[in-house]
C-alpha cells in the first residue's frame, strides 16, 4: 500500500514490545523488537521500546502517537497453531478478538486505551504484530516455533511502517542483538556471534 495525498502519514509512531521474557513465549514482543531495532533503521518519528509488562503505565507511551505497532503474544484461539503470526487492529483487542496472552499486560493496553479516549488522545491508529504462544510457563525458555517467527514479526513491523510511508529500511549491517535473556545454555538460541 503506497500513501497517497489523501492517506494520513504518521509523524510520531511507536513500536512496542510487551511480555516477560522470564515466562517462555511471553517473551516474544521484547524478541521481536529487538530483532527488527537491529535489522531495521528509522527516521527519528519512530520510537522502538521493549516496556516488558508495564500495565496502565503503557499509556503514557500511547498518548496521542499518530501510529502505535506493539509486539505481542496473543491468544488466538485453539484454531490457530503455536508460533502462528498474525496483525490485529485496535478492535481486535477491544473485543477480544485476539486477547493478548497475560491478564498483567492485557487489562493494561484495554483500560489505557479507554483512559486516552476519555482525554482524547487515543492513538490514530493501533496494530499488534501478534504470536500464539507454545508455553508461558516461569522460567521456561522461548520455543523453537516462536523462536522461529520473531524474524518474521521483525519483517512484519518494518512492512507494517513502509506501507505507511514511514522511513524505514534494512541497515547494510545488522546490528548484534542484545538478547540477554536467552544467552543460557538451556535456550535453543544461537551463540552471540552468529546470526540470530
Amino acid at each position: 500500500m503506497r500513501p497517497s495525498e489523501a492517506q494520513r502519514i504518521p509523524r510520531s509512531v511507536c513500536v512496542i514490545g510487551l511480555g516477560n521474557v522470564l515466562m517462555g513465549d511471553d517473551g516474544f514482543g521484547s524478541l521481536a523488537v529487538e530483532k527488527f531495532r537491529c535489522q531495521y533503521e528509522c527516521g527519528a518519528n519512530v520510537e522502538i521500546l521493549d516496556l516488558g509488562t508495564p500495565g496502565l503505565d503503557l499509556a503514557p507511551y500511547l498518548y496521542g502517537k499518530d501510529l502505535v505497532i506493539i509486539a505481542d503474544a496473543v491468544d488466538a484461539g485453539e484454531e490457530h497453531k503455536p508460533g502462528t503470526l498474525s496483525t490485529y487492529c485496535e478492535s481486535d483487542i477491544l473485543t477480544r478478538r485476539a486477547p493478548l496472552r497475560l491478564t498483567a499486560h492485557d487489562p493494561g493496553l484495554r483500560e489505557s486505551l479507554a483512559q486516552l479516549r476519555l482525554v482524547g488522545h487515543i492513538p490514530f491508529e493501533l496494530l499488534i504484530v501478534g504470536v500464539v504462544p507454545e508455553s508461558c510457563a516461569f522460567g521456561t525458555v522461548i520455543s523453537p516455533c516462536v523462536l522461529n517467527s520473531s524474524s518474521a514479526a521483525a519483517d512484519r513491523l518494518a512492512s507494517l511502517l513502509m506501507e505507511r510511508g514511514i522511513d524505514c529500511k534494512p541497515r547494510r549491517t545488522p546490528v548484534p542483538p542484545n538478547l540477554w535473556w536467552l544467552s543460557d545454555r538451556r535456550s535453543p538460541v544461537p551463540q552471540a556471534n552468529q546470526s540470530v
